[in-house]
């Protein structure tokens, strides 16, 4: 599912993916392990390459990496066992070298963001040297 963002940057698409709490994510609190909303953001991630018709393993078979380089979150309500996570996610920014992720994640089909976050990744080759992001990555984050 797509939509589009009204943002400075051209053409954004938003992705959205679901994840169904499960009682490992949880705490002693009975609330979502705040370490869990980072593999959250991962698999948000994996789904928004796939909805692009790209996945890390083809961007890895190019030669490509992409490590995180930097992330944050701001937890507003927590999540609980069995709650249904809606995750949308795109890419806000692309540099030279890096680009990054925004994450919204809601309770089912509630408008309340729960948690926000971002995932800031570099582009390197495969012995780690950073690299300019190649023009067929770029295509596909905006095209």
């Amino acid at each position: 599912m797509f939509k589009a963002l009204n943002t400075p940057l051209d053409d954004i698409i938003v992705s959205t993916s679901w994840y169904r709490v499960l009682y490992v994510d949880t705490d002693n609190m009975q609330i979502v392990n705040n370490g869990h909303y980072f593999r959250f953001f991962e698999q948000a991630r994996n789904e928004h390459l796939r909805q692009l018709k790209l996945t890390y393993a083809e961007i890895e078979r190019r030669g490509l990496r992409t490590p995180l380089t930097e992330t944050g979150a701001h937890f507003y309500a927590p999540f609980h066992y069995d709650d249904l996570i809606r995750i949308e996610c795109w890419v806000s920014q692309i540099k030279r070298a890096s680009f990054r992720f925004e994450y919204l994640l809601y309770l089912d089909d509630s408008t309340n963001v729960k948690v926000s976050g971002y995932t800031i990744h570099a582009t390197v080759t495969e012995d780690l040297k950073v690299v300019k992001i190649p023009d067929w990555l770029r295509d596909v984050f905006r095209p």
